[in-house]
């Protein structure tokens, strides 16, 4: 499988963005090596099959657009691709360096705003109502966003692992969470499960290495 990214390379990443990770991090209240760990795993491991999902997701969305013009016209029902089956209709991709979903970061955007992590001004989303995955307007202007901004993507990476820590261990004082309680946290953050995988082993490893072996030093 040929990746995009060497190690050396998804470290040059992390490190060259590291100031402002911290920053973002600092702001939810959780250790910056969580999201560093994060990054430095997905961003090593982007093929280029990552890409091409991305490319189904413009063609579908793409394809949506033209079909809700055509729509509001009059001449179609629905806004829908016909063809929603397979490559073709692949509305949704892990993208960006943190490899997040659409879908995942519309949760993790809900999450923020319920807990007052964050104002709708600060993450860029309408103040009026909620956002729901299951919207396709919603879900597009996302994606997009994810796909174009690393800085968003990331952002929401990093709420996403605030969630994660709060789902598997009840709470966000993360500074007090055991080594398990961490792996499990990073575990969530690929999979819906509740057991430690290698996922979650591999990444604790780079978080400890961020963290300089404690969950409370933040230095890399």
């Amino acid at each position: 499988m040929f990746r995009l990214y060497s190690p050396a390379k998804a470290e040059k990443i992390v490190s060259r963005h590291a100031p402002e990770l911290r920053e973002m991090s600092r702001q939810y209240g959780i250790p910056a090596a969580y999201i560093m760990a994060v990054l430095r795993k997905e961003i090593a491991e982007i093929d280029i099959f990552d890409p091409l999902a991305d490319l189904a997701v413009r063609f579908y969305w793409l394809r949506y657009t033209l079909r809700r013009g055509l729509k509001r016209l009059g001449l179609v029902r629905r806004a829908e691709p016909l063809l929603r089956r397979g490559l073709f209709g692949k509305h949704d991709s892990s993208t960006g360096f943190g490899q997040i979903f659409a879908f995942v970061g519309i949760n993790a955007i809900n999450f923020a705003l319920d807990r007052g992590l964050d104002t709708p001004e600060g993450l860029g989303v309408p103040k009026d109502r909620r956002l729901s995955p299951g919207d396709p307007e919603d879900l597009q202007a996302i994606w997009r966003r994810l796909l174009r901004d690393r800085r968003f993507n990331a952002r929401l990476s990093i709420l996403n692992l605030v969630s994660c820590g709060q789902e598997m261990n009840g709470g966000t004082d993360f500074a007090r969470y055991s080594p398990e309680e961490v792996q499990r946290t990073l575990t969530r953050y690929n999979a819906n499960v509740r057991t430690v995988t290698a996922y979650g082993r591999e990444t604790y490893r780079y978080y400890l290495r961020y963290s300089g072996g404690s969950s409370e030093n933040e230095s890399v």
